[in-house]
């Protein structure tokens, strides 16, 4: 779930929700021009970097010069070093060597391509942009443009039949300074709001075990009553539109009393196809996941194990893929077994699945592993008294407390114990601090309990539940890899005997609580159970349907087998590839493998010798011919015997058995845990489907309450959820229950 507003989650619970809108942005940017453009040489200042414009780049990076209102003293820039042989120098840019007024400077860019169109440019200029420049291209196409007024700027022009653009630059908005260039995109940025967009619609699916890899697909109509994406229209944006170019949506809500809008990111998408008649255009957007079709076939054996966190990187770097997050648990966790000869996003899938992981895509378009369970936690503490014990605390189990002479603490009921003479608990007793607090409630040294899960992700709500002794206030602190993530203050009006403390825990795997003060004087932090709930601060309440949620019962389930795989070597060779050839020397040829196999050797005509193995996988190998000439090849090799060994949980009498294979499941304990994984989610087998007012903040995966007149608290995990817009929200949702 996304992170919102009190007021807008009370306003999207109202029964008259206030207006919604949309916001779609995406880059006409012509993606060859983009990728092979370079820079010629030029009138540079020594510091200059040319090499590096064409990508992301922001302008916060600057050395001060003696320019004409221009250099700040806020510590915002940087002193420039001497000039010197091979020096190095921050990244600034495109910095001209002399100052405008005093000689005009000229930016040439080779496109490095065929002669082609593009429509568009958008240049970073930094603070101080150019007011008069022209471009010309290799036609001698002059487009002028005088008195611009942005830093950031772009044109909607055509450059037509163009191998290469210059760019001639005339006058600075401070007459007596330097050109600065911080980044060129060949193409404009387009964005569109609710005055343009008839309707759109977002669907995510994400599979909470990973039986399947993830979809987002997302389509939106455009008015084109001005025939602006006519594909006829010689000026229409249709026509330099190309499939891979990104589209980020957004939602908006006007929270009451207040002209803001709160903006939520919706997704940040691929195009693939678009169309177009006189009064709409179509424009669809996919998922990073379907531009993952390439076959990963470097699988390769290990007998010490390589960590799937390995295992994911290698799948991302071939697949190209530089942003992205994977869970460190995976650090931890191996496997012998080569991946399989799979698609890319089907071998991420595998990997997710083995780790009890979900793969996903975030709103901001990285793809992600993230664990999917709840994770085992320790705990620890800065202090405590000889008769606490800390670790019963993360255990759902009754708590006895010991009278001691704390202030306004002990009863005389009978529900407390004396204390044994040695000072050590006899009985299960929760967390009991070292330290006291004063007379004003504080502490000399504040008591602090660290909780260390196993897995890092994402919660919604603590609860903790205290002894007699209340604390009035405390401190949450998350931390991420060391790092802070999150930081609440909890009063004295939230904090009862057992306390419910709602709120967004953003992804963390270490979590301190800090006791300031104690309700009653002279008193010590008495915390008897601990937990953190997977599930988000949000019910779907039958006012949030608009249709009757359908049921369906899935078919009963018997027992989950999850196979553990062993690899064994083979003593038996043969042949894995067997044809005829013709071949130069020289050249070099890959052939592929069906089954995991190892030790290769290559004949010609039955001679070794003739070819080499220059690379191989399981799955692969890679052949440099010696010999020209035609010739029988064979490559020779073993295949890899394969053992199984099962794991086994039973749920029901009768019913059908899932065999779950994962072929990277290589050790017994890894098999367990899936095991008991899948048959938590197959324990309940009930899915509801329903249509809702929409809520773009929702995610697929997230746990919700959904209101039940039979089962009281019921949860679901949400795992397809559509957002429609046409000028308000509206959606649907398909979610299976939690439990029995």
């Amino acid at each position: 779930m996304q992170k919102v507003s009190k007021a807008y989650k009370e306003s999207m619970k109202s029964s008259l929700r206030e207006r919604a809108y949309i916001m779609i942005s995406f880059g006409l940017v012509n993606q060859e021009a983009q990728a092979k453009a370079t820079v010629d040489n030029g009138s540079y200042a020594y510091y200059s970097n040319k090499d590096n414009i064409f990508g992301e780049h922001i302008d916060d990076t600057v050395y001060a010069t003696l320019e004409e209102e221009f250099t700040k003293v806020d510590g915002s820039m940087f002193f420039l070093p001497r000039a010197t042989e091979g020096g190095r120098y921050y990244d600034t840019g495109i910095v001209s060597d002399k100052l405008i007024s005093e000689a005009r400077c000229e930016v040439i860019i080779s496109l490095n391509t065929i002669a082609t169109d593009f429509k568009g440019l958008t240049i970073n200029f930094g603070e101080n942009y150019p007011v008069d420049f022209d471009i010309v291209g290799s036609t001698g196409q002059t487009i002028e443009f005088r008195g611009n007024t942005k830093s950031k700027w772009s044109t909607e022009e055509v450059l037509e039949n163009t191998t290469y653009i210059k760019l001639v630059f005339y006058k600075m908005k401070n007459p007596q300074s330097r050109l600065r260039i911080y980044s060129i995109m060949f193409g404009y940025g387009l964005v569109y709001y609710n005055d343009s967009v008839m309707s759109s619609a977002l669907d995510s699916y994400v599979s909470p075990i990973g039986a399947d890899v993830p979809q987002f697909d997302f389509s939106v109509t455009l008015k084109n009553y001005d025939h602006y994406f006519n594909v006829d229209n010689p000026n229409s944006a249709i026509n330099y539109l190309e499939t891979g170019q990104e589209m980020d949506i957004m939602y908006g809500y006007q929270t009451p009393g207040s002209d803001t809008i709160e903006w939520i990111q919706g997704n940040h998408l691929w195009c693939s196809e678009w169309e177009s008649d006189d009064n709409t255009a179509t424009i669809r957007c996919q998922d990073i996941f379907r531009n993952m079709d390439g076959e990963y076939v470097k699988g390769l054996y290990s007998a010490a194990g390589k960590s799937y966190y390995a295992l994911a990187e290698e799948i991302l770097k071939d697949a190209g893929i530089s942003e992205y997050y994977i869970d460190p648990r995976l650090k931890k966790l191996y496997s012998n077994n080569p991946i399989p000869r799979v698609k890319y996003k089907e071998a991420l899938q595998i990997i997710a699945n083995a780790c009890r992981c979900v793969l996903t895509q975030s709103r901001d378009g990285k793809v992600q592993i993230k664990s999917n369970f709840m994770p085992s936690a320790s705990i620890a503490t800065n202090g405590e008294e000889t008769y606490s014990n800390a670790a019963n605390v993360l255990t759902d189990t009754p708590k006895v407390e010991y009278a001691t002479l704390a202030g306004n603490y002990t009863p005389t009921d009978g529900t407390m114990f004396f204390l044994p003479r040695n000072g050590k608990a006899a009985l299960t007793t929760g967390y009991v601090s070292k330290e006291i607090s004063g007379a004003n409630g504080t502490f000399t040294k504040n008591p602090v309990v660290t909780i260390t899960m196993e897995a890092i992700r994402a919660y919604y709500g603590l609860k903790l539940v205290f002894g007699t002794a209340l604390p009035a206030a405390f401190t949450i602190r998350t931390y991420k890899g060391g790092e802070p993530v999150n930081e609440y203050p909890v009063e004295k009006d939230e904090i009862n005997t057992t306390s419910i403390i709602l709120r967004d825990f953003d992804d963390f795997d270490v979590m301190k609580i800090e006791f300031t003060k104690t309700a009653e004087p002279y008193n010590r932090i008495v915390l008897n159970y601990f937990s953190l709930s997977d599930v988000v601060d949000f019910t779907m309440n039958r006012r949030d349907m608009t249709s009757s949620p359908k049921a369906i019962k899935q078919e009963l389930i018997k027992e989950v087998i999850v196979p553990c795989y062993t690899y064994q070597e083979n003593n038996r060779e043969e042949n894995l590839v067997y044809e005829d050839i013709d071949v130069v020397a020289g050249e070099v040829e890959t052939y592929y493998i069906q089954d995991p196999s190892y030790g290769y050797k290559v004949k010609l005509d039955e001679v070794e010798g003739k070819a080499t193995v220059v690379a191989w996988s399981n799955y692969f190998v890679t052949i440099k011919f010696n010999v020209t000439g035609s010739f029988k090849l064979e490559v020779q090799g073993y295949r890899y015997k394969i053992v199984e060994k099962y794991a086994t949980v039973s749920l029901n009498a009768r019913g059908k058995t899932v065999k779950w294979k994962n072929p990277l499941i290589s050790n017994t304990m890894m098999a367990n845990e899936l095991a008991a994984w899948l048959a938590d989610y197959y324990t309940a087998g009930i899915e509801y489907e329903y249509d809702t007012r929409g809520n773009p903040e929702l995610d697929a995966t997230d746990i919700v309450y959904q209101e039940n007149e039979f089962h009281d608290g019921m949860r679901v995990n949400i795992y397809r959820h559509t957002v429609n817009f046409k000028q308000a929200f509206s959606g649907r949702v398909t979610a299976r229950r939690i439990g029995g």
